[in-house]
């Protein structure tokens, strides 16, 4: 009888610890699964909170633009009424030597359809653009383009066809301003994320209109040519991306440049065809959200573990209890027995 109880108890014990490793494994499972999901849910906030941070800055930069723009082709269109009132040559270059002091441009053209240019000083020459005009004096609107001269910078040139007419016997169908695209980046400059957001202006073709972006990747004439150097992008992905932009979308995507991650976020200006890029080193951006979510994973890892500690004790607790009653029974069991043994003569 003894053996038969010592066997019963093995079994108990060999019982409550499968028991003990099944609940074990289970929670620990549970808490893996938590802590899975907890990790992907805080990752995805990450870069919802980043990519909102960032779309505000590009936002901002964009408006900044946009007025910019309205700016110059209101002076343009102001510019073109008063020349078709007065042909006296002097009164031309005192008029357009104030509008440059208050308006603060590098330079004032008379423009031919054909890119040709006439200053108010008389110099002649031309502007290599990379969009034609024909079409856009034909129709009367206004443009706003790339230009450039034989040794200087590109230039951003602001285009008006309201006024056309002669200019010491040159022949204009349209007037323009220039800036140095310097200047333009100076106007869009935002010191968040302590100067490292860069951005680009670029057609839905990828065209670059305003370079913002850094030096050492030189000056970038097509925004998927710098994808194709200097991301994984593959081809697919880009030609996608250049769908986006042309339908207009405003969006955000991590791209990989030169082995780091960058948020990316696009949104359509209101200018023209242009698209504004926001270009911003993922670890910069995410720099407090890293440590808030380090600080919270902690904490909710922390709880979780106390949490399946307590309830993994108290499983295994229950189970001895359980064990021991059922100890208790064998053995008033056996007790029970040995006494009707001794008294089975009676």
């Amino acid at each position: 009888m003894d053996v038969k109880n010592h066997a019963a108890r093995r079994k108990n014990r060999a019982a409550e610890k499968r028991l003990q490793v099944a609940t074990f494994g289970g929670l620990l499972l549970v808490v893996i699964l938590a802590v899975f999901q907890y990790f992907q849910f805080v990752t995805r906030t990450v870069y919802d909170e980043s990519v909102s941070h960032l779309r505000e800055i590009t936002h901002q930069s964009d408006n900044m633009l946009r007025e910019l723009a309205n700016k110059n082709l209101t002076y343009l269109h102001m510019w073109s009424a008063y020349l078709q009132t007065t042909s006296d040559e002097q009164e031309i270059q005192n008029y357009i030597q104030e509008a440059q002091a208050d308006a603060g441009f590098l330079h004032f053209y008379f423009l031919s359809p054909d890119g040709n240019y006439k200053m108010v000083s008389g110099e002649t020459g031309y502007l290599g653009l990379r969009d034609s005009l024909e079409d856009s004096i034909q129709q009367g609107t206004d443009m706003i383009m790339n230009a450039t001269l034989p040794g200087s910078p590109q230039m951003l040139l602001f285009v008006s066809p309201k006024a056309q007419g002669s200019y010491q016997g040159f022949e204009y169908d349209a007037i323009a301003i220039a800036y140095e695209n310097t200047d333009i980046v100076d106007v869009l400059d935002i010191s968040a994320f302590d100067g490292n957001a860069k951005s680009y202006v670029v057609h839905p073709d990828g065209r670059v209109v305003v370079d913002r972006s850094f030096e050492s990747w030189g000056n970038a004439y097509n925004f998927f040519g710098v994808l194709r150097e200097h991301s994984d992008i593959s081809e697919k992905e880009i030609l996608a991306l250049s769908e986006k932009f042309k339908q207009g979308h405003t969006d955000a995507m991590m791209v990989n440049l030169d082995g780091e991650d960058y948020y990316l976020v696009y949104e359509k200006s209101d200018i023209q065809d242009w698209m504004f890029l926001g270009l911003v080193q993922a670890d910069i951006v995410n720099a407090s959200m890293n440590k808030l979510q380090l600080s919270t994973m902690l904490l909710a890892g922390s709880v979780v573990f106390c949490l399946a500690a307590l309830l993994i004790g108290f499983i295994i607790q229950k189970s001895r209890a359980s064990l021991r009653r059922k100890d208790t029974e064998i053995l008033y069991r056996d007790e029970l027995f040995q006494k009707l043994s001794m008294n089975v003569d009676d």
